[in-house]
C-alpha cells in the first residue's frame, strides 16, 4: 500500500503535466480532418530465389489507397509507400499472389484502405545458359559486277542468358543491319548484337568483329 502511494505522489505535478499534454495530442488528432489520397507506386519482389526469374504479364506498379489527417496525407509521395512481394523459399512455376494491407509500408499516422489489383501473376523460371551462332545481317548490294565473298566473325558464337523459355527458344542472334550498298571493297567494321527477346542476355563480348569479303564476279 505504502508502495502504490509512493508511485502515485512521486513527481506528481510530472505526472499531471504529462496526462494533459497526451489528452490535448490526443483531442488534436482525433479533431483533424480525414483525407484520402491514391498513389501509384513501384511493386517491389524481393528475396527472389538463386538461378530464379520472373517471367509472365508481371505487375510493375499498384494502385495504393491512403487514408489519414490531411497533413499527414498532403506530404506523402509515392516513394514514401513500398508495397513489396517476398519471394523467399519459392520454388519455378506459374504464381498467383494476393496483394493485402500488409504488403504496404506507409508512413506513421496514414491507413491503407486498399490495393490494387488485388493480386498478381507471374511465372519463376530457371536460369539457363547456351552458346548460340551469330548471324551477320548484311542489307543491300555491292557495286555493279562485284559480288560478296566470305564472311569471318569473331567470335562467331556467344553465350545467352535468361529465362529457359525464352532461352531454350533462340537458336541464333543476329548483328544489327551492316550496309554493303555500291562497295567494291571488302567491309570490316564491329557490329552490336540485336537480341530480338529483351529477356534474353548476351554475355560478354556484346559485339562481333565483322569482315565482309566483296569481290569482282
Amino acid at each position: 500500500m505504502q508502495t502504490l502511494k509512493h508511485f502515485i505522489t512521486h513527481n506528481w505535478f510530472l505526472k499531471i503535466v504529462s496526462l494533459l499534454l497526451a489528452t490535448m495530442l490526443w483531442v488534436a488528432i482525433a479533431s483533424e480532418t480525414s483525407s484520402e489520397v491514391g498513389l501509384d507506386v513501384p511493386l517491389e519482389y524481393r528475396n527472389i530465389p538463386p538461378q530464379l526469374e520472373i517471367t509472365g504479364d508481371t505487375t510493375n506498379t499498384v494502385q495504393v489507397r491512403l487514408r489519414g489527417s490531411v497533413n499527414v496525407v498532403k506530404e506523402i509521395s509515392p516513394k514514401d509507400v513500398s508495397t513489396i512481394v517476398d519471394l523467399e523459399g519459392m520454388k519455378a512455376g506459374e504464381k498467383i499472389i494476393s496483394l493485402t494491407l500488409q504488403n504496404v509500408q506507409v508512413p506513421f499516422g496514414a491507413e491503407v484502405v486498399r490495393v490494387n489489383p488485388s493480386r498478381v501473376r507471374f511465372s519463376l523460371e530457371r536460369t539457363i545458359s547456351k552458346l548460340v551462332p551469330v548471324v551477320p545481317t548484311i542489307q543491300g548490294q555491292p557495286a555493279e559486277g562485284y559480288e560478296l565473298g566470305k564472311v569471318l566473325m569473331n567470335p562467331s558464337k556467344v553465350q545467352v542468358e535468361g529465362p529457359e523459355s525464352r532461352v531454350s527458344a533462340l537458336d541464333s542472334v543476329p548483328t544489327i543491319p551492316i550496309h554493303v550498298d555500291g562497295r567494291k571493297t571488302q567491309v570490316v567494321q564491329s557490329a552490336d548484337l540485336d537480341v530480338p527477346d529483351p529477356q534474353v542476355r548476351v554475355q560478354h563480348p556484346a559485339t562481333v568483329d565483322i569482315r565482309i569479303e566483296v569481290r569482282a564476279k
